[in-house]
């Protein structure tokens, strides 16, 4: 017979389970979540956040003497941009900041953060608390600059230092409202185990000392919002568990853990797999849409349904936002689209890291379709084509084009500016047909690039760009160059666009930089400028494995041509021969 505290026990996994239980509206809005924990509750609330990028977490590398807000690039923050925030719908704001470098060492042996720059950060803060959203404020890059060289003992000068500008922030900010939490740590990560002290281990002190000291002093801070990261902030489960593990033995119902993430590293930072439904690797399954499943089962598996409240402090892509190397826009915006459906439907927080988000008027995002299609994602689904939003044709077309489209839920209502004698939708496949008389009226009517970008628009959700291409053949001349310096072959792309490359040698085997990959990396082994014309093979593309000889670099483009370029290395000396057949 099962004993009474096994009932009890039972009955409680049922309730928790049944408090992260979701109604989705067939995909199309925000997850109805009715969490019963207050971090569940918490998360809920802050919906949809956004960081201030590298503002406030940004130091001079090259002079550690000046330490200002704009010593990395940004613009000071200014109220005005976190209304803007607030107006474009985000719930919640993540202010990021480096205490490294603006704090001194005092007399009596304790670290104290310069007064004037905390001043400056509070003053962001309250703005934020005064446009009604919820703020997370952390330690960021102290989690590299120092801390991670912590040898696990509490009486070495990392763990002080620690405990003393947790206790500072701490004392600051005790009167604000619940609305403001604190992360104790931004992406923690240890150098190495310290004998029997492993990195979990440390991980786990740092955030019993960050606990101890917010819920030791006063105001608000007894019950306010505590940020638990995992190891390195991964999803994996291995670390989700580890921080469940820690959650669970404070018993407190007021703490919240944190991942990041930014997809894989082949898709996000642009390495040849550019498809969001894309296999990432030769002989497995997974795509990027895939992993993001995975990452919610993970977190699912290991936090939610045990009743933790999680927020995804950071997400985005690796790869640059301007130029030819960014991620091509279609697939990117399925990424967003699906994480940010997948995190409502969990009840999981998401807040984006800001490579996407102008920091000045009129603070929007660096793709053209960019701030319509996220903002959308805040609330509802999205639809789209199922393949690519580029159709690229270069002669008249002899039949119709048809485009299946990705509905998740929604209904397609028509083609902006379009007649809709150009245009059918067959409901039962969800496909649409644009007819070839559109197609070649528009054909003979440009040059070759973009002749038609075709605004989709459904019931509910983003717009869609599905962009009509013309082109043919690119021309590729000889030119010279160094391994040092790059080389730079000039290039008539005639409408073509790269979608990845490969250094190769006689035999066809992969070399040079990455070549762990089959294709290099777009914007760090190669590039390609459609404006100037030039096609570059940059200095990281060449390492030692790269032999002097003849070599070629395959490159394939979007359209489905590809071609061999053939170059000839001699030293540090590049030579570019030609298209090669």
């Amino acid at each position: 017979m099962m004993n009474r505290t096994r009932i009890v026990k039972l009955l409680t996994v049922f309730l928790i389970a049944l408090s992260i239980s979701y109604q989705v509206d067939n995909g199309n809005s925000q997850a109805n979540a009715a969490p019963q924990t207050p971090s569940q509750a918490y998360v809920q609330k802050m919906g949809k956040g956004w960081n201030v990028f590298n503002t406030y977490d940004s130091f001079r590398t090259d002079d550690l003497s000046l330490s200002d807000e704009t010593s990395w690039g940004q613009p000071q923050v200014t109220q005005e941009l976190i209304l803007s925030a607030k107006a474009k719908g985000f719930d919640s704001i993540r202010i990021p900041m480096t205490a490294y470098t603006r704090y001194t060492l005092g007399a009596d042996g304790h670290y104290v953060i310069h007064s004037e720059w905390l001043a400056k950060y509070k003053q962001v803060v309250n703005w934020a608390v005064d446009a009604d959203l919820y703020v997370m404020i952390n330690l960021h890059h102290d989690s590299w600059t120092w801390l991670s060289n912590w040898d696990g003992n509490k009486a070495s000068e990392e763990y002080k230092r620690y405990v003393d500008l947790w206790t500072q922030l701490a004392n600051h900010f005790k009167n604000e409202p619940e609305r403001v939490m604190f992360e104790t740590m931004n992406e923690p990560y240890f150098e190495n185990d310290t004998g029997t002290i492993t990195k979990q281990d440390k991980l786990d002190m740092i955030n019993q000392a960050a606990y101890d000291v917010i819920r030791s002093s006063g105001g608000l801070n007894a019950t306010r919002m505590i940020v638990i990261p995992t190891y390195s902030t991964s999803a994996d489960m291995d670390r989700a568990n580890a921080a469940y593990h820690f959650i669970a033995g404070l018993n407190d119902p007021n703490l919240i853990a944190t991942v990041h993430f930014y997809s894989d590293w082949v898709f996000s930072g642009n390495l040849g797999r550019t498809g969001f439904d894309e296999k990432l690797y030769d002989g497995v399954q997974d795509t990027p849409r895939s992993n993001i499943d995975q990452m919610f089962n993970t977190l699912n598996h290991a936090l939610i349904s045990k009743g933790i409240g999680v927020v995804i402090g950071e997400y985005g892509w690796l790869s640059p936002d301007d130029g030819a190397a960014k991620m091509q826009s279609g697939e990117k915006r399925k990424y967003l689209e699906y994480l940010n459906y997948k995190a409502s439907q969990y009840g999981v927080s998401s807040m984006i890291w800001p490579g996407a988000f102008w920091r000045v008027p009129p603070f929007d995002w660096h793709d053209e379709y960019g701030t319509t299609i996220q903002a959308a994602n805040m609330k509802q689904r999205s639809s789209y084509s199922t393949g690519l939003n580029e159709i690229y044709v270069n002669q008249q077309a002899a039949n119709d084009i048809q485009i299946p489209l990705t509905l998740n839920g929604n209904s397609f209502k028509h083609i902006k500016g379009v007649h809709k004698k150009y245009y059918s939708l067959d409901e039962a496949t969800s496909t649409l047909t644009i007819s070839r008389e559109f197609i070649n009226e528009k054909f003979n009517q440009a040059s070759n690039g973009t002749i038609a970008d075709l605004v989709f628009e459904f019931s509910k959700g983003a717009e869609w760009h599905q962009l009509i291409i013309k082109h043919s053949m690119p021309v590729f001349e000889m030119t010279a160059g160094t391994i040092t310096e790059g080389i730079v072959i000039p290039v008539q792309y005639n409408g073509t666009n790269v979608r990845r490359a490969s250094l190769l040698d006689e035999s066809g085997n992969r070399i040079g930089g990455n070549s762990w990959f089959p294709y290099m990396k777009f914007g760090s082994d190669f590039t390609a400028d459609y404006t100037d014309g030039t096609f570059t093979l940059l200095k990281d593309a060449f390492d030692s494995s790269v032999p002097d000889g003849k070599l070629k670099v395959r490159i394939e483009f979007y359209d489905g041509q590809s071609m061999n370029y053939s170059i000839q290395k001699s030293g540090n000396n590049v030579t570019g021969l030609g298209i090669v057949f």
